[in-house]
């Protein structure tokens, strides 16, 4: 009678942890990568009612009680929402993004990330750069590329004309991001300014059939200055006056201009011979200045570039690299947390990597507040998954644009509620019931 006591006090608390648990799963329904709780139960020891000594064919205890033994997080993945800003971010599958306040770092699922811009270098504006953060101000962390640096004195006016100094330049444009190692994991930025350098062209091709009639043909290609201009390279081809045995020769006037045609930067004159069956056998112009950059002339060899064979005439076509300067357009991060600059010349660069985390035990993480974990000694140090080999992978699909929502059900959260609160009430019952049976002792014990 006593031990019903007793037990009815352990379950109506056991039971009454297991509905805040409850009641803060539902609490946080649609908090953005959240994740649920689930109370598990155990019972207390038991009470021997025969002796060790005595032989019987079934057990011999009784219950006392139960308690709360754990509350495990339940792991599965929420729903991705759509989102209409590129820096929030949800993991499709394991995985965890890294925060860091001060010297602590911790993990969320939770990619509802802010910016924090600060300039990197005092009273310079251009040399902004923006943290990626958590709303209560944790930086996000990843690997930051090497491959563009701040120049004071870029002249970023080149490229939209605003007349100002000072941006970020990428020096070696690149696609992908090797990870490193967690320890070497640091605050990801963001500049603000960033320029894709001018490439000046160096060579141009040329390809196309000229006949053999007495007619002009100008064939033309656009190169990019050290200037970011983007000039005319024309050659203009005329069926020399005398030719020579078994060949055919064509004199070249070969001119570099703006594209407007209002400077001219270099002309020379040449020829472009021909052997009998019309492939190209020399040709005496070597290269123009495309002010002050030398692009190298190719015009084939035989039959792959320049031609001058009896038929149809093919318009003539040219090829020519070099990249003109561009400036950021906007930023974007793929499925493997690279994070990419789109420049308004069409060019991109990666300049770094969201990382994403894992644990040999996620339910060994501790919960830290603000939807936030710390690692524990039952989780293990963070790691990274690697792949055959050995390099760093994210291991799961990172998702721009998107929310991970809780993964909290509201309809399992409402019966494990009426649960909970039924169990409560049995277990309140049986404390009511035994203080009413001792009572009835005691009355009859006092006659």
């Amino acid at each position: 009678m006593n031990q019903a006591y007793f037990s009815g006090i352990s379950g109506v608390m056991t039971h009454q942890y297991g509905l805040d648990v409850v009641a803060d799963n539902l609490a946080n329904v649609n908090t953005v990568g959240f994740k649920g709780s689930t109370a598990e139960f155990t019972d207390l020891f038991s009470n021997m009612l025969v002796s060790a000594g005595a032989s019987t064919p079934t057990t011999n205890d009784i219950g006392i009680g139960s308690r709360l033994q754990s509350t495990t997080t339940q792991m599965q993945n929420g729903t991705l929402l759509s989102s209409d800003r590129f820096n929030d971010l949800a993991i499709s599958g394991n995985g965890w993004f890294g925060v860091v306040s001060g010297n602590n770092s911790y993990y969320t699922r939770a990619g509802n990330f802010v910016f924090d811009e600060y300039q990197k270098t005092a009273g310079d504006p251009n040399s902004s750069v923006a943290r990626l953060t958590t709303t209560d101000g944790k930086y996000v962390t990843g690997t930051m590329l090497s491959n563009f640096a701040y120049n004071g004195s870029f002249d970023y006016g080149d490229f939209d004309l605003n007349g100002v100094t000072g941006a970020y330049v990428v020096n070696d444009p690149t696609n992908d991001v090797a990870l490193g190692s967690v320890d070497s994991q640091g605050i990801l930025e963001f500049p603000t300014r960033i320029a894709y350098p001018v490439e000046p062209t160096t060579q141009a091709q040329f390809f196309g059939n000229l006949g053999t009639d007495n007619a002009t043909r100008t064939i033309s290609a656009d190169v990019v200055s050290a200037n970011n201009e983007r000039n005319r390279l024309s050659l203009s081809f005329t069926l020399s006056a005398v030719q020579p045995l078994d060949q055919v020769a064509w004199d070249v006037v070969a001119t570099v201009t703006s594209n407007d045609g209002s400077t001219v930067y270099d002309t020379k004159n040449g020829q472009a011979i021909f052997n009998g069956t019309g492939g190209l056998s020399s040709f005496n112009i070597a290269s123009m200045d495309n002010d002050g950059t030398p692009v190298a002339l190719d015009l084939g060899s035989g039959f792959d570039g320049v031609i001058s064979i009896d038929g149809t005439t093919i318009t003539g076509t040219s090829r020519s690299n070099g990249v003109s300067g561009g400036t950021l357009t906007k930023y974007g991060i793929n499925s493997n947390g690279v994070i990419v600059a789109d420049f308004s010349n069409g060019r991109q660069s990666a300049i770094g990597r969201i990382a994403v985390y894992h644990f040999q035990n996620d339910q060994g993480l501790n919960r830290s507040g603000d939807n936030t974990f710390e690692s524990s000694a039952d989780s293990g140090e963070p790691i990274f998954w690697t792949n055959q080999n050995g390099e760093a992978v994210t291991g799961s699909l990172v998702y721009s644009g998107k929310l991970e929502n809780s993964n909290v059900r509201l309809d399992v959260g409402l019966t494990d509620m009426i649960i909970m609160q039924r169990a409560y009430q049995a277990n309140a019952k049986c404390i009511t019931t035994g203080d009413e049976l001792i009572q009835k002792a005691l009355q009859m014990h006092g006659r």
